[in-house]
Formats: C-alpha cells, structure tokens, sequence
C-alpha cells in the first residue's frame, strides 16, 4: 500500500473511531450538560448535550479539510511522514473525546468535570512531549528558535538532541499537571501553572537550545 494511501485511510479511521466511541455515550447523556465552567471548576451555564459534540465535529471537519491538501500538495511521501500524521490523528481524536467522555463520566458534577479535563490535557501534553523527538525526525528541517533567519539550519542530530531536551520538560510540566488534578488541586490553580508553565517552559528551552547547540550547528 502507497504511504499516501495509508495515511488517508489513517486520518479516516481515526474519524470513524471518534465516532463510534462518542455516540453511545452521548446517548446515555441528559438532556442538560455542563457547558460552561467558571474558574473555580463550578457550573455557570448548563446548555444542550448537543454541545458535547463540539469538539468531535471540530475534529472531523480538521481531518476533512486535510484530506484534499494531502492528495494535491508536492509531499515527499515516506513512511516516516505516515507515522507523523498517524501521530497528528491520534492526539487529534483524544482531544475529540475529552469533553463528552468527561461529561458522561462526572454525571454533570462540575469540579469533577473540570478536573478530568485538567487531567486529560496534562496527559496530552506529556505525551505530545514524549513523542516530540520523533516528531522531529519526520519533520523537515527549520532554524532552533532564536536563530535570526540567516542560520544555518541544524542537522538531524542537532535538532533530535533539542527536542529530547524539550521533550522531557514538556512531558514532566504535562506529568505536574496530572498529578495536581489527581490530588484535587482547584481548576483555577491547575490553569493558572499550566499556562504560566508553557510560558516559562518555551521561553527558557529557546534559550537554552539557542546557547547550548548553537556550537554545534554546520558551518
């Protein structure tokens, strides 16, 4: 099977598996759901369960609207670039299924609810930084932020060393964050670190990748 083709069938599968897992359980939801939460994790609005399909349809309509770019735009296809989108789906469909399993989960307990959310987005984040390494090695080479545009750009060993780096301290921000939503941190305090923390994390990688490999980049 053509790489291209695999990966088309991929994203749909993905689509399709969003899906069949969404639609039982969005059955068995109430009429009323939680669909809006203040900063503390409590209920400020309650609207139709028809919005707990929200981020499902987001999701379908991304991976619909990706699917003609793939057929028509000049990419070297490999099997390397099949396993990046494979990635990109299925971090994809984990955000879809985050807030309907969530409200089916919590039966409508807001701070339940909030928190699940906390703890999924720490999980995903953790994992998109365990899985960023491999995302560079699919990846076409760019300049290290920081570098003005005339750098030269960093070759693979460079470029897998720096997002092992970045990797590791954006899966243990995204660890920091689920262990805070286990222990029952409030919402408002788990927002709060998990937004200064990206912060603070991106500012200081770009830093240190910019001092640290800069030495080592191709003359």
């Amino acid at each position: 099977m053509k790489p291209q083709t695999k990966a088309v069938l991929i994203l749909l599968g993905a689509v399709a598996l969003v899906w069949l897992v969404v639609l039982p359980f969005y059955l068995a939801l109430p009429d009323l759901v939680p669909a809006h939460l203040n900063a503390a994790g409590e209920v400020n609005r309650w609207g139709s369960k028809l919005e707990a399909l929200a981020l499902p349809l987001i999701f379908t309509f991304v991976v619909l609207a990706t699917l003609p770019i793939l057929l028509v735009a000049p990419i070297e296809w490999s099997e390397a670039t099949v396993r990046g989108l494979a990635v990109f789906a299925a971090v994809g469909a984990f955000f879809a299924l985050l807030q309907p399993l969530g409200l089916y989960l919590t039966a409508g307990d807001g701070p339940a609810f909030a928190r699940l959310l906390d703890a999924g987005i720490g999980l995903l984040i953790a994992t998109i930084g365990l899985g960023l390494p491999a995302l560079v090695r699919t990846a076409p080479p760019q300049p290290i932020c920081g570098f003005p545009s005339s750098a030269p750009v960093p070759d693979l060993e460079t470029r897998v060393k720096g997002a092992c780096i970045g990797g590791r301290a954006i899966a243990a921000h995204g660890g920091v964050v689920v262990l805070l939503a286990l222990f029952g941190v409030a919402s408002a305090w788990i927002t709060a670190y998990l937004v200064g923390g990206l912060v603070v994390l991106g500012v200081f990688l770009c830093v240190y990748l910019k001092r640290t490999l800069e030495p080592r980049l191709p003359r």
